[in-house]
């Protein structure tokens, strides 16, 4: 799954960097906040933290 992230993200996730939009800004911003409750559940930081 990761390799499959950073393969996705090398290729600036099938978009060209000068097509981005507001969109593709707030579809990362979701990727990115699900991929901080998995590490912070992982690593017990945030809201997992004991």
């Amino acid at each position: 799954m990761l390799a499959r992230l950073q393969a996705l993200s090398d290729d600036h996730f099938n978009t060209h960097p000068d097509e981005v939009n507001w969109s593709h800004v707030g579809t990362l911003e979701n990727y990115a906040s699900l991929l901080k409750r998995i590490t912070d559940s992982a690593f017990c930081e945030g809201e997992h933290a004991e």
